[in-house]
Formats: structure tokens, C-alpha cells, sequence
């Protein structure tokens, strides 16, 4: 989740707020886009965001449906 000091995306030094089980479904439309401080390496990379219910999620870390 963005630190109130971030903005509105998270980056790799966000805090984390909870962890998401396997297999728990996200629905999820939003997708909060960083720049160069949020790109992560988890999941294939990236610097796209997931918006779900609490925080946020990079996407390469969720499986279609």
C-alpha cells in the first residue's frame, strides 16, 4: 500500500499492509502505473499495480482467470 508520503502507487519500499492467499480471486479493473521507483522484480517485473481492496498488488503476481 502507498506510504502517505508516495502517492498514489506503491513502490518496492511500501509497506506492506497484508499478503494475499494462493488462489484468493481479486477482481480488479484499476491499474495504478509507477515510474522507475516502483518497478519490481517479483513476478516477472514491472511497474504495474493492481488497485485492490486495501492496497495494491504488482501484476505480474496475479493469474488470470
Amino acid at each position: 500500500m502507498p506510504a502517505w508520503n508516495e502517492g498514489p502507487v506503491a513502490t518496492t519500499r511500501s509497506p506492506i499492509v497484508r499478503y494475499l492467499r494462493r488462489g484468493e480471486r481479486v477482481r480488479s479493473c484499476v491499474v495504478a502505473v509507477g515510474r522507475d521507483a516502483s518497478q519490481y522484480r517479483e513476478c516477472g517485473g514491472g511497474s504495474l499495480w493492481r488497485v485492490v481492496p486495501g492496497g495494491q498488488v504488482p501484476s505480474g503476481c496475479l493469474r488470470r482467470a
